[in-house]
């Protein structure tokens, strides 16, 4: 409910906006029917036919090409003062929290969204707890992975990105420029660190959301990662992003909410083509690790999926919950073996993006 209730609310502006509108015309994703292969990819690249080329722009060039000024201006945006105590604020722009309540952004730098943009509050039973959000969060360590999964469900700011395509790539440009192996060790420290009793283990123990969700977040870095990265070859831009400004089918943003344990296993569906099947393939690897949430909603969704788009379409025959976990529960990834041979025959026909 806190993933879609957000979801709902970015989709009903962004139907109100005439200019994205027009801009999502000119990207709306079109069948690819060539095959596609990633037999090695670096960075989360998906190559072409020939496995030697991936595109002309990687994305450590793409991050440092795109210019700033494909960024919106906040003010394109942003709500006039209706109060004088809120003069000294007036240049921030304002968005839509969770439960419809205006909130003013964080002034950044570089106007990237951030994690836990709002929701860092008094609401904990030790004052260890927030202090450990607040050194993460504060961590160049963690920061510099641009972490989509810390973004997708626990980021007001990250919702008005998405209210521009180019800021969308640019942020996803970062995001899958980043060393993942480093990152994928960082959030795996952090969310062994966050339950530890010094931290914040008795608010995770009594489900203090802010904390659960913070859990989740790290330890699907690697599976948001992954989905979030695919490219397509025809538009030079993510599926991700195909997904967001798919004005004619909303419904195309919620296959990333499987990574988080949600499920797909009634309509609305999301579109039927290459860039569900790709993602549903990086979703159907890391359904084999126990302590990933798509260990409990990979089945359910990839047969709601067929349901939808015929027999077959994405593999709804995966054994999942099969490799331990280790460290306390704390392996974020396949087994090197397993998905080393899960990416030699992963082969994709892909619409839209990695």
């Amino acid at each position: 409910m806190h993933f879609h209730s957000r979801l709902s609310l970015f989709i009903i502006s962004l139907l109100l906006s005439e200019s994205m509108l027009s801009l999502a015309a000119s990207v709306l994703a079109q069948d690819l029917p060539s095959a596609i292969s990633f037999p090695s990819v670096p960075s989360g690249e998906i190559v072409g036919s020939d496995p030697t080329v991936s595109r002309a722009s990687p994305p450590q060039e793409r991050a440092q090409e795109r210019a700033p000024e494909d960024r919106p201006s906040s003010s394109n945006i942003a709500l006039p003062n209706t109060s004088d105590d809120e003069e000294s604020t007036s240049s921030l722009p304002i968005i839509f929290d969770a439960q419809g309540a205006l909130t003013r952004r964080a002034d950044t730098s570089d106007d990237l969204p951030t994690p836990f943009d709002t929701s860092i509050s008094n609401n904990f039973t030790s004052k260890s707890c927030p202090s450990f959000f607040k050194q993460f969060l504060a961590d160049s360590a963690f920061t510099d992975c641009y972490a989509l999964s810390c973004l997708l469900r626990d980021s007001n700011s990250f919702f008005y990105t998405l209210r521009s395509a180019p800021a969308t790539s640019h942020l996803l440009d970062l995001a899958c420029a980043a060393d993942s192996d480093k990152c994928n060790k960082k959030m795996s420290e952090l969310a062994s660190s966050l339950i530890k009793d010094s931290n914040c283990g008795k608010d995770y123990r009594l489900g203090n959301p802010v904390v659960t969700d913070a859990y989740t977040d790290f330890i699907t870095y690697m599976p948001v990662y992954r989905a979030t990265c695919l490219t397509s070859p025809t538009t030079n831009d993510y599926c991700f992003v195909d997904a967001v400004t798919n004005t004619t089918n909303p419904a195309d943003y919620n296959v990333y909410s499987v990574a988080f344990g949600s499920t797909l296993s009634s309509a609305p569906y999301p579109t039927c083509n290459a860039c569900l099947q790709a993602t549903m393939r990086v979703f159907a690897t890391y359904a084999k690790v126990a302590d990933q949430p798509l260990a409990s909603s990979y089945l359910s969704s990839a047969q709601g999926i067929n349901s939808k788009c015929g027999s077959g379409f994405v593999d709804a025959n995966v054994t999942v919950a099969v490799e331990k976990a280790v460290s306390a529960g704390l392996r974020l990834t396949p087994s090197g073996s397993l998905f080393g041979s899960v990416l030699a025959l992963f082969v994709v026909t892909l619409f839209g993006l990695f």
